[in-house]
């Protein structure tokens, strides 16, 4: 699983720089990024271990910093269920989002596909602080429905996909 590299009280080097690439993030002022910067902690994972899978209560939402992660979903294969790639992720994108948004629940699972650097933030501190400094919160969220909205694109274009092919095969 994800490994903590880092639980100290000060953000890790290089973490404002990571702010100002992350898709959430796009939008605020370098000071509102500190705000953010001090409640991240360092995670890490090796190529091919397993982030978190569907359905698991989010409590962290995750920045990449370096690497890719796949999104996966389980589906079943030959009476057997495997985690399939639904999305590549690099560098600046989100990871398990649904920390931010109840009931909290993990909408995809998610695996390395390489050594990866994350930044990771709990959800209690960051709604405390989203309260105190409503304007973050505000361009946090309104970022985070783009990123949903995206998501939810990509997942329609394929389920169209499959009833196309699907349809295209009854109709012969």
């Amino acid at each position: 699983m994800i490994r903590v590299l880092s639980t100290s009280a000060a953000s890790p080097p290089g973490t404002l720089d990571s702010l100002g690439d992350a898709e959430l993030f796009v939008g605020l002022s370098e000071e509102q990024r500190r705000s953010l910067a001090a409640l991240a902690r360092e995670r890490a994972a090796r190529a091919g271990e397993t982030l978190f899978r569907l359905g698991e209560q989010a409590e962290t939402f995750i920045i990449i910093r370096r690497g890719r992660v796949d999104l996966t979903f389980p589906l079943l294969v030959m009476g057997e269920t495997r985690e399939t790639r639904f999305q590549s992720l690099e560098a600046g994108r989100t990871l398990a989002w649904s920390a931010l948004v109840p009931p909290y629940r993990l909408t995809m699972g998610a695996r390395a596909t390489t050594d990866v650097e994350m930044l990771a933030f709990d959800r209690r501190p960051i709604e405390q602080l989203f309260r105190e400094q409503p304007a973050i919160g505000h361009v946090v969220m309104s970022n985070l429905a783009g990123v949903v909205a995206a998501r939810l694109h990509e997942l329609l274009a394929l389920w169209v996909r499959e009833v196309q092919r699907n349809v295209s095969q009854t109709y012969r």
